[in-house]
């Protein structure tokens, strides 16, 4: 049902309901609500807050990857009844900045207010950035009561379209025990547990993203070593970029079993790209310590892909000044990012760069 932007339930005519979850456990670990769903074949839906994706991005890919849903519940879970309109949207910018950067992927346009703290206001200042809100039935584990009893609230209301609103924290601790009996009788009843997207979508109601870019005009400044910079070309070269660069921590590479044969094809494929796409490496000291992938998009040079061998923010500086000089050479006017966004534009203030972070087209 949806009234003003709100959703409350799904379509009461498919045998499907919703377990969805907010804050993000800041003390403990979320696991335990993951093994609930899955033993039962369950996926849910996440509302977390920005702060949580910035100090867990490699857990929220990973339940993105284990077949969950991820959004945002604000920046700092604030009650936003009672923020002015400048910080409510400061608030959802933040979290969507912190998801994007965390996941890589653009952020979903449904949300959740903390504490159910909003007014008639706030929904219009949502639509504006077509976002819906997401409510359900408060299944009251906020309040950290037993398993049992949290069990015995939901089980009535085990109805097709139904959404329920649970937390992953600290206080909710019994919740996983509840979910893990609950998807059970899920399945005696005939519901599958899907996420919130799937639910809007039986209804009609498409879900809407966003993304946002880093842009900064190529400045040339101090001193540049182009000597370090040179085309990744040839097998050799490739293999020994992917050989170093499988040991830098980089999340978009793979581990385990066959990592580095799995990390060398996707680098091969980054080579073999059109003739718009530029595919470097910085060595020195017989060693590489960045790669970056730029391709020329609409007058900008956009940094599709980069990584470097240490994670200290200075190591950004010298992709930056490699982007800038390209970017002159090129003639692009602008230079273009989708990761690392707040770390590039605090360097660029830093380095007295003209930069902005600002909401992608279509």
């Amino acid at each position: 049902m949806m009234t003003n932007s709100v959703i409350t339930r799904g379509n009461p005519a498919v045998s499907h309901c919703a377990f969805t979850f907010d804050d993000g456990p800041m003390r403990i670990p979320v696991d335990a609500w993951l093994d609930a769903l899955e033993q039962g074949g369950a996926r849910g839906t996440f509302f977390f807050t920005g702060e949580w994706f910035d100090r867990y991005p490699a857990k929220a890919r990973e339940m993105l990857a284990r077949g969950h849903e991820l959004t945002t519940h604000t920046y700092h879970h604030r009650r936003m009844a009672d923020v002015p309109k400048a910080i409510f949207f400061e608030e959802l910018k933040l979290a969507e900045l912190a998801y994007q950067e965390a996941t890589g992927r653009p952020v979903p346009t449904f949300m959740r207010f903390p504490y159910a703290s909003y007014r008639e206001e706030n929904l219009e200042w949502l639509r504006e950035w077509n976002y819906l809100h997401i409510e359900g039935e408060d299944t009251v584990d906020w309040s950290g009561p037993p398993s049992a009893q949290i069990v015995e609230r939901v089980i009535p209301k085990l109805v097709n379209g139904s959404i329920f609103m649970f937390h992953a924290n600290e206080i909710a601790k019994e919740t996983p025990q509840a979910v893990k009996s609950l998807v059970h009788h899920t399945h005696a009843k005939g519901l599958a547990v899907v996420p919130i997207s799937e639910l809007l979508h039986a209804d009609g109601i498409s879900t809407g993203k966003r993304s946002w870019q880093v842009r900064l005009k190529p400045t040339l400044q101090g001193s540049f070593h182009s000597e370090q910079w040179k085309s990744v070309a040839g097998e050799d070269e490739l293999r020994k970029l992917a050989a170093d660069s499988l040991e830098w921590g980089n999340p978009k590479a793979p581990t385990g079993s066959g990592a580095y044969r799995k990390w060398l094809q996707a680098l091969s494929m980054q080579v073999e790209s059109d003739g718009e796409t530029r595919f470097v490496a910085r060595s020195f000291a017989d060693q590489h310590w960045a790669y970056v992938r730029a391709s020329v998009r609409g007058g900008a040079l956009v940094l599709d892909d980069f990584a470097t061998k240490e994670a200290h923010a200075d190591a950004l500086v010298y992709i930056l000044q490699w982007a800038a000089h390209e970017a002159a050479t090129l003639g692009c006017e602008w230079i273009a990012s989708t990761q690392d966004m707040r770390r590039i534009h605090k360097l660029c203030e830093q380095l007295g760069f003209e930069a902005e972070i600002v909401l992608q087209e279509g």
